[in-house]
């Protein structure tokens, strides 16, 4: 499983993924695994969405290692405002010295170290990674069911303070995929179509971060 910290000694790939949390590890290392085949990349997780600054300037910009880095991928939620968390992350890769990409998905050089970045869902809307999870499964039946349930529990006076994962839970539970699960741990169950064309561009984002 992915450490919680990250220590100057544990770069073990020359290829790093850094993600906000530990249910962001595990549906990433579900996806190289197991729809990508691959263990290519190191996936480390910097403690929240507020952390990447931190971690860029005070652990990996200061690695014994850090010469045998060839890339670098950050996934982060847009939350409410993807430029928003875009210049965020560019900003933190700038003021450490990283190469910066001008835009989402795109591959900042230098030297031999490229950077890439990504925002979930999509690059431009607002969402996160259950937004991400949530398009995959759009076509579903069932989904119609999830959205009504929703809509009578906001009518009913229920306070759902965060729709996407509410919604994903509610999907897990009518489509009898182990609901208590979290949504890394339902990647990591396989519960997941990573063939989905909402994957597309984190797909490719992965493949040319492990160099595939």
């Amino acid at each position: 499983m992915p450490r919680r910290t990250f220590s100057l000694q544990d770069m073990e790939s020359d290829s790093l993924l850094l993600v906000e949390g530990i249910d962001d590890a595990r549906f990433f290392m579900a996806f190289l695994r197991d729809g990508l085949n691959t263990t290519n990349v190191q996936i480390v997780q910097v403690g929240g969405n507020q952390r990447f600054r931190t971690f860029l300037a005070e652990t990996l910009l200061v690695s014994e290692n850090l010469t045998n880095l060839r890339r670098l991928g950050v996934v982060t939620d847009a939350d409410t405002n993807a430029a928003a968390a875009f210049q965020r992350i560019r900003s933190a890769l700038d003021d450490a010295g990283f190469p910066a990409p001008r835009q989402v998905w795109d591959t900042a050089q230098s030297n031999n170290l490229g950077v890439s970045v990504a925002v979930l869902p999509d690059g431009s809307a607002p969402g996160d990674l259950e937004a991400l999870c949530l398009r995959s499964i759009a076509a579903e039946p069932l989904t119609a069911c999830v959205d009504e349930y929703i809509a009578c529990a906001r009518a009913a006076g229920g306070e759902i303070a965060e729709p996407n994962k509410a919604r994903l839970h509610a999907y897990l539970a009518a489509a009898g995929r182990q609901p208590g699960l979290r949504l890394g741990e339902a990647a990591a169950a396989g519960l997941w179509d990573w063939q989905s064309p909402a994957f597309n561009r984190i797909r490719q984002f992965l493949l040319d971060l492990a160099d595939k």
